[in-house]
C-alpha cells in the first residue's frame, strides 16, 4: 500500500513538472509572468525623447543621410577608457553613466561625431561642470563635438557644422 501511494506521489509530481516544462515552451517565453516585487513603480514614456530632442533628431536625420544617429549615447560607447598606464577602472568611473544626445556614426558605427543640445538647464553651476568635464574628455580623445542651442538650430545650420567638423578631422 505504501508502494502504491508512493508511485501515485511521484507520478503526480512527474506529470506536474512536464506540464510546467511544457508551459515554458510557448512562444511568450521572454514576456515576464511574475510581475516584479513593487518596491518601486514604472510607467512607459510617451516618447523616448523630449520633444526638443525629437525635433532636433528629426532635423539631424534629414541633415546626415547615410549616417547612424545614436540618441542618448554613453560615453563609454564611443570612448575608450582602457588606455595603457592608467588606472582602467578608475578612468571608467568617471565617464560612467554620463551620455551626449546624439552620436553621429558610420553605417559601420564608427563613431564621427558627438552632438549636445543645451537648452536652459545647462546654465545650472553642476551642469556647467560637467559639461567642461565632457568637452574636455571628448576633445581630447580627438573627436568633434557640436553644441546646439534650444531653438538655434535648423536643417541648413545643423548640415554646415557637421559638414565643417567632418572635414576638420
Amino acid at each position: 500500500m505504501e508502494t502504491l501511494i508512493f508511485i501515485v506521489i511521484v507520478a503526480a509530481a512527474i506529470i506536474f513538472l512536464a506540464i510546467k516544462a511544457r508551459q515554458g515552451t510557448d512562444n511568450d517565453t521572454n514576456l515576464l509572468k511574475v510581475p516584479a516585487k513593487k518596491e518601486y513603480l514604472y510607467i512607459k514614456k510617451s516618447c523616448a525623447m523630449t520633444p526638443n530632442e525629437l525635433s532636433f533628431y528629426k532635423t539631424l536625420h534629414e541633415a546626415v543621410n547615410g549616417c547612424v544617429i545614436i540618441p542618448q549615447a554613453h560615453i563609454s560607447m564611443f570612448l575608450d577608457h582602457r588606455i595603457k598606464g592608467q588606472n582602467w577602472k578608475a578612468a571608467f568611473s568617471r565617464i560612467n553613466g554620463k551620455s551626449i544626445d546624439f552620436l553621429i556614426c558610420t553605417n559601420d558605427m564608427k563613431p564621427l561625431i558627438a552632438i549636445e543640445l543645451d537648452d536652459s538647464t545647462h546654465n545650472q553651476p553642476d551642469r556647467k561642470t560637467r559639461d567642461e568635464f565632457v568637452n574636455s574628455i571628448i576633445m581630447s580623445a580627438n573627436m568633434p563635438l557640436l553644441r546646439f542651442k534650444t531653438g538655434e538650430w535648423n536643417s541648413e545650420i545643423i548640415k554646415h557644422r557637421i559638414t565643417q567638423a567632418l572635414s576638420q578631422n
